[in-house]
């Protein structure tokens, strides 16, 4: 699914309206019966109050208030603007408002308390993907009583207040409990903090044609989905053995740490490949024979008691004929003669390859290196990762995380995965996608292993780079968010993640089936 700026998305609803002859009253209307399908389904409350500027985004509020009324509900308007500032297809619905109706003008502080009170619900039909600065007067005062009200909140389009091209905003919106987003999702949804004042997202099509919603776009920004996933997923023959479905080679772990082999391991194996190898230190190999039953392990001598080091070097070599893909990283620390051996197995290794964790760390001051490598790479950094790489502060990183994500992917000419709410993968050519799944059950050390790990299985099944950080990426965060359904997110661990992998597929394949194929 495409993220557009407001720009891109006007642009669609223009042609829509110019192009295809299709009514901006239609619009309005099919925008409206949406956001009232989702308060009867979702919310059924009794008392609404509907908050209207005097954009389309107040013709939306308009419809929703005759069709909430049409249902029997009892609904309240509050006007923000006068009836003379109406205008086109927002005048055209406030005009059929049935009379029963009650609406309140509304210009100073002191008559909004009264109106908030004894609702279940608020709808914000404010000021939509127009806003420009920060809101001020009597919109920054309803605002802000939105916002201290106990009632759910839903709004149209877009919360009121946030920029829909934000980057990065911690200004003055309104922090909805649903927002029903029109045609497509706006780039200030994509990303935290604005990611979170919108609440649950609901994308309403409407009757956008599908070839002006899924053509590419400037901004060049996409949704990873359930139904993005579900498609992706590598092909199950029937006929198919463990050779059919591909050999991981997973370099990692050191003293203390076995336990990021063993994820990254147990996670490709939850993959769907069909074989996954271990190398490790020889003098580790007790303690992962006790973690792991199904993945094998490779002991490899090392110069020092564990640290991997280049002694390692020649072993790996000779199994890599025999793989599909490579993990490299998890869990091997940061000593020298390791980030010797990490940076000579990424250069030389001819195999599609996801560094992670100690592997990107042992980059640090070496970044020019990944320009050198010419088979594909996946790089898995979170922002203080990635911080190291490129000198740049974590929190500007933060505040710009698509934009930088898509500058490094093309200067380093890699895959890149930055990790974090809303993980972002970008790829050399500059296409962005935004991850929708995943919570705070994933915020613990060792969920960057299980990310690895399904990357890594999906290369060894033939997806692409790109296809398998968009499958590794969205089905590690539905498996946070199984997982967490039980185990709450607070006590959630990675290995409780692992254990959610298999209802994961099942959900996606079901999705695709449900709305992907149809």
């Amino acid at each position: 699914m495409r993220i557009v700026t407001g720009a891109e998305m006007r642009e669609i609803d223009r042609r829509t309206i110019e192009e295809r002859a299709v009514p901006g009253r239609d619009l309005m209307e099919k925008a409206g019966l949406a956001v009232v399908n989702l308060i009867l389904g979702r919310i059924d409350p009794r008392r609404i109050a509907l908050v209207t500027g005097k954009g389309n985004n107040a013709g939306d509020g308009f419809v929703i208030a005759r069709l909430l009324h049409k249902a029997g509900l009892e609904v309240k308007i509050l006007l923000l603007a006068e009836e003379e500032e109406l205008s086109g297809d927002a005048l055209a619905s406030f005009l059929v408002l049935p009379p029963e109706i009650p609406r309140f003008p509304c210009q100073t502080r002191e008559q909004i308390p009264s109106f908030l009170n004894e609702v279940d619900c608020i709808v914000d039909a404010i000021l939509g993907t127009g806003v420009r600065g920060p809101v001020k007067g009597v919109y920054a005062d309803i605002i802000a009583a939105i916002n201290q009200s106990p009632a759910c909140v839903v709004s149209v389009d877009i919360p009121s207040g946030l920029p829909s091209d934000a980057a990065w905003f911690d200004g003055l919106c309104v922090h909805a409990d649903f927002t029903v987003t029109m045609g497509l999702p706006k780039m200030g949804m994509a990303q935290y903090p604005a990611r979170g004042f919108c609440g649950e997202m609901i994308v309403a099509p409407l009757v956008f044609p599908d070839d002006l919603l899924s053509a590419p776009m400037p901004s060049r920004m996409n949704l990873i989905t359930a139904e993005m996933a579900g498609s992706l997923l590598p092909p199950r023959p029937p006929d198919g053995h463990k050779g059919t479905f591909g050999s991981v080679l997973i370099v990692a772990g050191s003293p203390g740490m076995t336990g990021a082999a063993a994820m990254t391991a147990l996670s490709a194996a939850r993959s769907g490949s069909g074989l996954v190898y271990v190398a490790i230190p020889q003098s580790l190999n007790p303690i992962l024979e006790v973690k792991l039953t199904e993945p094998l392990t490779i002991p490899l001598p090392t110069t020092g008691e564990g640290i991997p080091d280049m002694l390692m070097y020649e072993g790996i070599l000779q199994r890599i004929e025999s793989m599909d893909s490579v993990a490299l990283g998890p869990g091997m620390g940061r000593a020298p003669q390791t980030q010797d051996l990490i940076r000579k197995l990424f250069l030389t290794v001819k195999k599609p390859l996801v560094l992670d964790a100690d592997g990107i760390n042992a980059f640090e001051n070496h970044a020019d290196l990944f320009k050198k490598r010419i088979d594909p790479a996946i790089l898995t950094p979170h922002p203080v990762e990635l911080s190291r790489l490129v000198h740049i502060p974590p929190s500007e990183i933060q505040k710009n995380r698509m934009e930088t994500a898509r500058k490094y992917a093309a200067e380093f000419q890699v895959i890149l995965v930055l990790k974090g709410a809303a993980t972002v993968i970008a790829e050399p050519g500059g296409e962005v996608f935004i991850n929708s799944s995943g919570n705070t059950a994933l915020s613990k050390g060792g969920s960057g292993d299980v990310l690895t790990g399904l990357i890594a299985g999906f290369l060894a099944q033939g997806s692409s780079p790109l296809t398998a950080a968009i499958l590794g990426v969205f089905l590690h965060g539905l498996s946070g968010e199984i997982a967490s359904r039980e185990k709450t997110e607070r006590a959630a661990l990675p290995s409780d993640v692992i254990d959610a992998i298999p209802q994961a597929f099942k959900q996606v394949t079901g999705s695709f089936r449900k709305n992907g194929s149809s």
